[in-house]
């Protein structure tokens, strides 16, 4: 009767490990897409969180600066990032899931100014131009040694220094930056002062990473996007994206480019 007993218990820890497998994901604030001061955690998070729901698997969520973010998931400390952009190098350490968003990067200025852009980093190079810190705007942008650059720790606070006159320019992440602009709550920012200015300067799609150091990344991977396809035919994506106040037809668009990729 006792070893009958112990067999039981046996046979029933794998069961109970897999039903609580928790994913330990870690990414950086970055509304509207996601951030720890969104309701829950943002609606991309909540669509990702979902998604592993139908795979019987939990997630929980660390808000960080982005390098470290990186460090945690190649030392295998997290499962995965939440909105990594593709970049060939990138690509040497992490596996990549199905494109979830697609954001663009493009350029802000004081509606006062008078700025000669004509779509290209070229044209910006005769002006100071704040960064965040490590942000990616485009490989373009990035190999150009002649522009003038300000790196700062955030989104906002270039665009504080910007609406001060103490840079000309920030080039971002355009839906951020606009978000920024609503929510203020880092600086004292006045939206009635910036605007972004168009054609953006590239676009880029949003991802879920997995290192490749983890032997599992690929059955991880495999299970996400199956977990995506499952949501989009049940409408838990529709209601999810109900409830963060996204139109039908902008639900619509979402769930289309989701199908497509």
């Amino acid at each position: 009767m006792i070893k009958l007993l112990i067999f039981i218990v046996v046979i029933a820890i794998p069961t109970k490990v897999f039903s609580e497998q928790t994913w330990q994901i870690v990414t950086e604030n970055y509304p509207p897409y996601f951030s720890e001061n969104l309701p829950d955690n943002g609606w991309l998070y909540e669509i990702t969180q979902s998604a592993l729901k139908t795979q019987g698997i939990n997630s929980e969520a660390e808000f960080t600066t982005w390098d470290r973010a990186l460090k945690l998931l190649e030392k295998k400390r997290k499962t995965a990032i939440l909105g990594a952009f593709y970049s060939l190098k990138r690509n040497e350490v992490f596996y990549y899931s199905r494109p979830l968003v697609v954001a663009h990067s493009g350029i802000f200025k004081r509606k006062e100014s008078a700025i000669n852009f004509d779509g290209t980093v070229k044209s910006l190079t005769p002006y100071s131009i704040g960064t965040e810190d490590n942000a990616f705007v485009s490989q373009e942008f990035t190999r150009n040694t002649e522009l003038a650059i300000t790196s700062t720790k955030s989104l906002p606070t270039s665009l504080y220094l910007l609406q001060q006159g103490r840079i000309d320019l920030v080039a971002g992440t355009k839906e951020v930056g606009k978000y920024w602009l609503e929510h203020n709550n880092e600086v004292d920012l006045d939206k009635n002062k910036i605007e972004y200015l168009l054609p953006d300067l590239a676009s880029h799609k949003l991802y879920l990473v997995v290192s490749k150091s983890n032997y599992r990344a690929k059955e991880y991977l495999q299970k996400f996007n199956r977990g995506i396809d499952i949501i989009i035919e049940n409408g838990s994506i529709a209601e999810i994206m109900k409830k963060h106040n996204f139109s039908n037809q902008k639900t619509a668009e979402y769930i289309n480019f989701l199908k497509e990729n």
